[in-house]
């Protein structure tokens, strides 16, 4: 960390960035200062992401004219940023790592040294130094390569990153920095922020979390439609102002949706797992769901929930206990087993498990039916580009096209796309139960309601939806009912129908693995 830096500003005009004739960001002026905290919100394609990667230096062509403390620049690559002094902590992680490296070599990846020979060892030396000198609380196993890093230490290690050169920077974008982090993580980043902002480092502030936004935030600026609405001082405007904003006026149908028919006790299983165990990621896990019921399975981050999705699913699975559809033991040690079985996993990384992003619509929503859409050796283009702009509609997915490459749309589009390729296999070939791994991660309030109301959807068309999610507002109102995960363990269950489904009591087993009365026995 560093002292009496000086203020600067960052002042953008007129900015703009087109993609395939399709203008995307239009006329943008902008001023950001050192010494604040400036949030940027708006829905998925409002053009947060296209506005931060051209502060960020990964789109070089774009028209208007930024400057910085009063001189122009030209930001044509990351290193001209980070030279530049603009640092950014990305949420998408996998496009921010290089897999193979060290967490101590992904740590002075955008560094330049004195010296030209560098060995792992020297490289080693300095990370613990600047970590032992640092002021940040996150710990790492500077050793361990990146690929084998949970998605939460993944971030982590962006975050660290990007602190451990703060000294060096005048401003450092975060985008959507806490959708993997724990509650104790995301409190020990927001203590940081403060303490950047009082060293006069300018932070931008990306987030779908408008609780978040208003917490740590000076100023609120609005984007919609690749247009800036408005910049509001945080202590002037409400939330309700800002999702006016964001979306001009919306109806949200969620609430009607999960409220419009009554979940019946009397349903059958259509899925369930006993005794689940697999050494360090699950231990002796039983549940069951029901049609017609959405389960939820929440837990803080650690808790163990994508390793039970994936435990399930066959990418690592289990030592011992059993998987029962509708009654009926099935065998599953890979995922190919799990989706002939017509259990379909929707996966919390949806960049690195869920898409190609350098494929279309259609290619990517046909990635797991191929088979069932071939004719011998040749892929039958007809009944792709049919069936694929039928679940474009059906999902309300906002692009140009079947054509269009995935890596183009906005988040919450890309997550929609993620979800289809599952639809249009249960199409063509019967679906029992649907696995829903954070789906709302870094995606907009909008796209997230639609989600709700898809996998409420399917829960009546009789199929077994379970829902897992490390936000537990988002599960206490989707759910019917909740299991609770701590240390690989579930550790509870709360109903809707009896009454007891609430935020405080989900938070407390997640936080403490037992209920208040348990608690008090043991004490």
């Amino acid at each position: 960390m560093t002292k009496n830096k000086k203020k600067i500003t960052i002042e953008v005009h007129n900015l703009g960035k087109s993609f395939y004739g399709v203008s995307v960001l239009k006329g943008i002026n902008l001023t950001l200062n050192s010494g604040e905290v400036h949030a940027v919100v708006g829905a998925n394609g409002a053009g947060k992401s296209t506005f931060i990667k051209i502060l960020s230096g990964v789109f070089q062509h774009y028209s208007g004219e930024i400057t910085i403390g009063g001189k122009k620049v030209f930001l044509d690559s990351p290193l001209k940023a980070f030279s530049e002094g603009i640092s950014t902590v990305y949420q998408e992680v996998e496009t921010a790592l290089i897999p193979h490296f060290t967490v101590a070599e992904n740590l002075f990846l955008f560094h330049k040294r004195k010296s030209k020979w560098i060995t792992q060892n020297s490289l080693l030396r300095e990370a613990k130094k600047r970590l032992e000198n640092s002021k940040i609380p996150f710990e790492l196993n500077l050793t361990s390569n990146a690929s084998e890093l949970s998605v939460a230490e993944k971030q982590i290690l962006i975050v660290t990153r990007a602190l451990l050169f703060s000294k060096m920077m005048n401003f450092i974008i975060f985008d959507e920095p806490t959708a993997s982090l724990s509650f104790k993580e995301t409190k020990e980043l927001f203590d940081i922020i403060r303490m950047l902002r009082e060293e006069n480092i300018g932070i931008i502030y990306i987030s779908h979390r408008m609780p978040e936004v208003f917490e740590i935030a000076d100023k609120v600026t609005v984007f919609r439609n690749g247009q800036k609405i408005k910049t509001h001082d945080i202590k002037e405007i409400t939330n309700k102002d800002i999702v006016s904003e964001m979306f001009g006026n919306i109806e949200m149908k969620v609430d009607k949706a999960l409220s419009s028919k009554k979940h019946s006790t009397e349903h059958e299983r259509v899925f369930s797992v006993n005794k689940l165990y697999r050494e360090g990621k699950v231990d002796n896990v039983s549940f069951y769901v029901k049609s017609e019921e959405i389960l939820g399975i929440t837990g803080l981050v650690g808790a163990g929930k994508t390793e039970l999705a994936e435990t399930i699913y066959g990418i690592t699975p289990s030592q011992s206990g059993k998987i029962f559809l509708e009654e009926k033991e099935v065998s599953i040690s890979k995922p190919t087993e799990a989706i002939k079985h017509g259990i379909f996993l929707i996966p919390e990384e949806r960049h690195k498990s869920g898409l190609i992003l350098d494929k279309n619509i259609s290619w990517n929503m046909a990635l797991s039916s191929f088979k069932l859409l071939s004719r011998g050796t040749f892929v039958r283009e007809k009944p792709i580009q049919r069936i694929s702009k039928n679940f474009i509609k059906k999902l309300r997915v906002e692009c140009r096209g079947t054509q269009q490459i995935v890596n183009t749309l906005s988040g919450g589009n890309q997550q929609k796309v993620s979800i289809s390729k599952f639809l249009v296999r249960e199409h063509l070939n019967g679906a029992k139960v649907f696995i829903f791994d954070e789906p709302t991660k870094g995606i907009d309030i909008k796209a997230k309601e639609e989600i709700y109301v898809l996998a409420r959807e399917l829960s009546y068309e009789g199929y077994g939806v379970i829902f897992i999610s490390s936000d537990i507002d988002e599960v206490v109102k989707v759910a019917d009912r909740i299991l609770v995960m701590y240390n690989h363990q579930i550790v509870g269950e709360v109903k809707r129908e009896s009454g007891t489904m609430n935020r405080e009591k989900v938070l407390y087993l997640a936080a403490n693995g037992t209920n208040e009365k348990e608690s008090e026995r043991v004490k």
